[in-house]
């Protein structure tokens, strides 16, 4: 008896994948932008509520309007740079190459400061807690920072690997292209939302 197996390959045409991806891609905008909205909602909150003085007690450190600012800065340098490549497609390599980089030293610089936080306290049995709804609400914006330094990093790196590769697609390229600068945008705006917040102390 024998078995047969097929293989029925579906041939899409690059401008539907590229459109495909893009809805993807837009789909994850909206996801992670009402997770932000709902985390910048929270720090407010909390701010202006400041029950028993619990947003920032006394004694407690907290970081410069300044030092939210650079964690995000290379969000804005990235999508800055990507567009600059969208607009001339023959400086597409060096301007990937510089995005990465860029949002290589930011995740480090945004680790360095989620590994040196001022406002973590210890309780009586010597375990470790974050001192205040200010502490709390810093954790979860680093946190969606971090995230969007990972998924970022992850698609610039594809877009390296691409531009050095000989058999690309020029179409599906096209829109990859700017299926990963509506993300770079994003991100942007996203860092700036964050900074912004967190200059409120």
């Amino acid at each position: 008896m024998a078995n047969q197996i097929e293989f029925y390959v579906h041939h899409d045409s690059p401008e539907k994948v590229g459109r495909r991806e893009r809805l993807g891609v837009r789909i994850l905008i909206v996801a992670d932008g009402s997770f932000l909205f709902a985390m910048i909602f929270s720090w407010f909150y909390l701010r202006n509520l400041n029950t028993n003085n619990a947003w920032l007690p006394k004694g407690v450190h907290s970081y410069t309007a300044a030092s939210g600012w650079w964690a995000v800065a290379a969000f804005i340098v990235a999508a800055i740079v990507h567009r600059s490549g969208l607009a001339k497609a023959s400086n597409r390599k060096m301007t990937s190459v510089i995005a990465l980089l860029a949002l290589t030293i930011g995740m480090v610089y945004q680790w360095n400061q989620m590994a040196h936080m001022p406002f973590i306290a210890q309780d009586a049995a010597g375990r470790n807690f974050y001192n205040g709804a200010y502490a709390s609400n810093w954790v979860l914006l680093a946190g969606a920072n971090m995230f969007h330094y990972i998924i970022t990093i992850f698609i610039a790196l594809g877009l390296v690997i691409r531009g050095y590769r000989a058999s690309v697609d020029p179409v599906l390229e096209e829109w990859r292209q700017r299926t990963a600068g509506s993300w770079f945008t994003w991100c942007a705006v996203a860092g700036i939302l964050a900074a912004f917040t967190t200059s409120f102390k």
